[in-house]
């Protein structure tokens, strides 16, 4: 199975894993935003993985061509972004993405977009 594949089977599975989490315990979600804001190891920590993650899909994966690989990589910049965001500047990143807010319709919402974001991803992983 080519890497692209791979990446994006696993990549799914996070979002519709991510989906289903934000459905089942908002609270608990939006309480981890605020954990990585009051406690700086915790967001370094996050950082570090991100930047992890994001680094290691950029290095085995830097493909635009297609969109499945594309999203891949995009997917792998991403991350890393965040991860930058969240070692150099994790206050303020995190005062602005803790301004999203996951309760009533717009979580619902987001939730069920990341679920069948992650569910396409699967499916055309798997062809």
């Amino acid at each position: 199975m080519p890497v692209t594949q791979i990446l994006a089977a696993l990549i799914g599975l996070y979002f519709i894993c991510g989906g289903i989490a934000i459905l089942n315990d908002r609270k608990v979600m939006t309480g981890m935003m605020q954990s990585l804001a009051e406690q700086p190891l915790l967001g370094y920590l996050g950082g570090v993985l991100a930047f992890a993650i994001g680094g290691t899909i950029l290095a085995v994966h830097s493909l635009w061509t297609g969109w499945l690989a594309s999203f891949v990589t995009l997917v792998g910049w991403v991350a890393l972004a965040e991860g930058v965001l969240l070692i150099a500047a994790r206050e303020r990143f995190l005062s602005i993405v803790s301004k999203v807010n996951l309760d009533g319709r717009f979580g619902t919402i987001m939730s069920f977009a990341i679920i069948g974001l992650g569910g396409v991803l699967l499916a055309a992983s798997l062809l």
